[in-house]
Parts: C-alpha cells; sequence; structure tokens
C-alpha cells in the first residue's frame, strides 16, 4: 500500500480541521428530519390511540390521508440521507396509517343481502346556496328514492320545488329554517315524520320509509356541529355524535345520512360505527372519496359527509357529485335491504 493510499484511508481526528464542521452538518441534517417525522409521530398516535384531543387536533386528524402521503416522502428523504433509524421510524409510521387507510378503497366483498333496493342520497345545500336545477337534475338522474338535505332554508325548498323537485319526491319530513340549522327528508315512497335525535345544534330529522314490503326502514338526516372553532365546539360535536341512535337490532333497519363534520379517522365517528353501523362508501371501497373543500380560507378536500347504515343493509354502489353553490358534494348510495 502506497503512502497515498494509506492516507486515504486515514481516519480524521479531532485535529483534523474539516471533522467538526461534517459533523455538525450531519447533526444538523438529523435534527431537520427529526422534526418533519415528529408530526407524524404526534398524529400516528393519536390516530392509533383513538385520541380525537382538542379542536386543532381534530382538524389534523381529518388530514390523516394527505399526512400518510406526507409520511412517505419523509421516509424517502430519510432513506436518501442515510439515516436508517429516522427511515425505520417512518416508514413504520406510515404504514401503520397505511394499514388504516387502505380498506377504504377496497369493496368489502361481503354478500349483498338480497333484499328490496332503496336508492339514497344526501346534501348539504350550504345556508340553501346549493343550486337547486343541479341537485333536481342528481335526483331525476340517479332514480332517488329518498332525499336527505341539510342547511335547508323555506328559500331553498321553495326554489327545489320550482325546479321540479316536489314531482320526484313528493313526500316530506321537513324542518326549513333560515340560515344553517334547518334539514330534512324528502321521499317518492310514503313516509311518517318520528323523533329519534334530540338535544343538538341543527335539525336532525327522522323518517320510516313505508315500503311497502317486508321491511320498512328509518332514515335521519345528519348534521352535527363542526369541531374546528373551538374547544367547546369540539366537546358539543362529540356529545352530538355520542348521542346519535344506535341500530335497532330488534327494530327496522336505521340509516344516517348527511353532514357528520367527522370522517373515518375521528374516534367520535368510528366509536358510532362500532355501536353497529357500516359506513356506505367504506363498503363499496369509496371511502377515500371527499365530500367538502373550503375555498375561504382554502382547505385540502376531506369526507366528512356520510351514509350510514345498520349493519344487515348493503351498499352496493356509492357515488359522490359535484353541488354547485355548495362547499359539500352530493353523496349517494344504493341500499340493499335484508329480506
Amino acid at each position: 500500500m502506497t503512502a497515498h493510499q494509506t492516507e486515504d484511508l486515514a481516519v480524521p481526528t479531532d485535529e483534523d480541521p474539516t471533522a467538526p464542521p461534517r459533523r455538525r452538518r450531519r447533526r444538523g441534517v438529523t435534527f431537520f428530519l427529526s422534526l418533519l417525522v415528529a408530526p407524524l409521530i404526534a398524529v400516528s398516535v393519536m390516530r392509533l390511540g383513538g385520541i380525537d384531543g382538542n379542536n386543532l387536533t381534530a382538524i389534523t386528524l381529518a388530514l390523516t390521508p394527505y399526512i400518510a402521503g406526507y409520511g412517505l416522502l419523509v421516509t424517502l428523504l430519510a432513506l436518501a440521507l442515510r439515516r436508517k433509524v429516522l427511515t425505520a421510524v417512518a416508514l413504520v409510521l406510515t404504514l401503520s396509517l397505511g394499514v388504516l387507510l387502505i380498506p377504504r378503497l377496497l369493496a368489502d366483498g361481503d354478500p349483498i343481502p338480497q333484499g328490496q333496493r332503496v336508492r339514497l342520497m344526501s346534501a348539504n345545500l350550504m345556508i340553501g346556496r346549493g343550486d337547486p336545477n343541479v341537485l333536481v337534475s342528481l335526483v331525476r338522474d340517479a332514480k332517488v328514492d329518498v332525499l336527505t338535505l341539510q342547511e335547508l332554508t323555506p328559500a331553498a325548498l321553495s326554489k327545489l320545488d320550482a325546479a321540479g323537485l316536489g314531482d320526484l319526491l313528493p313526500y316530506r319530513a321537513v324542518q326549513p329554517v333560515p340560515g344553517g340549522e334547518g334539514g330534512g327528508i324528502l321521499s317518492r315512497i310514503p313516509l311518517r315524520q318520528i323523533s329519534l335525535v334530540e338535544n343538538t345544534q341543527f335539525e336532525n330529522v327522522a323518517a320510516v320509509v313505508d315500503l311497502s314490503g317486508p321491511v320498512d326502514i328509518e332514515v335521519v338526516t345528519i348534521h352535527i356541529v363542526p369541531p374546528t372553532t373551538n374547544d367547546t365546539a369540539r366537546k358539543t360535536w362529540q356529545r352530538e355524535l355520542a348521542s346519535l341512535p344506535g341500530p335497532d337490532s330488534y327494530g327496522r333497519p336505521r340509516v344516517l345520512a348527511g353532514d357528520f363534520n367527522a370522517t373515518l379517522d375521528h374516534h367520535a365517528f368510528t366509536g358510532l360505527l362500532d355501536r353497529g353501523y357500516n359506513d356506505a362508501a367504506e363498503l363499496a371501497g369509496e371511502g377515500m372519496r371527499p365530500t367538502w373543500s373550503s375555498k375561504s380560507p382554502p382547505s385540502p378536500p376531506v369526507t366528512i359527509d356520510h351514509i350510514v347504515l345498520d349493519r344487515r343493509i348493503g351498499a352496493p354502489s356509492v357515488a359522490v357529485y359535484d353541488l354547485p353553490g355548495s362547499d359539500h358534494n352530493a353523496v349517494f348510495a344504493e341500499l340493499a335491504l335484508p329480506r
């Protein structure tokens, strides 16, 4: 070995003037990557631990699909920079979130009940501003049997009827209210209003849909207060979700449809499902389709509108439709009832 080769293999010592800056750079890169991994750790702990936290963390949890994508980028960056420990941590956390998200993209695969089919749509009108002509066209084209509405105002109901909704869905249980508190159910099939939800800020109207067959269903239009404004609102959001009626295994199959202001990554919502419900979109492999976004201030699209089904009911198909004038999309599901 030559003297030059020996010199190349020499390990820098403390006396080597180039060693400390290199170490400082390595420490700096490691610290920077640690900062990038920290929010991934926080969200994973909350999501996997079923912790909704305060109003700010509730907002963050709604972005879990985006955070999983962020985790993948952090993993690749740590790998490229040869930080083995941080790469492993980021990869494990990202895979943990991915395990929760992937089933939303896959149809459930369970046998579909062979009873009567009901076509149901839900739409938040954003204080009555949703385009009535578009909504009526959606109802007509999708051959909707039952429509649940949130933020239904008297003026919006009049415009919908003028656009022809009354001819398509003549039966109704509605509580139109100026502002964002109104709600209602409109149906092609006779229905009668019942009381299932109490002590909520918005009108959560319920009705029995008389299908004139072996099985009738109960439908509730859902609008839960958002948890985002402050921690008091977050507590109200949790209380209202917890107060929603569970399925009655000895009675009629029950459907809750509307704006839950919650995603499948909120414990307050999954707790409702655990009581005996399925999310129709998740059953059909459409659980990642966003239903809401805000332009002012701008926000990433998230999935906060749901059709929640008694587990005796199947969902062969689910779709999400744009509704001009509203910040929400209309959500549709074909329901397969038990015999």
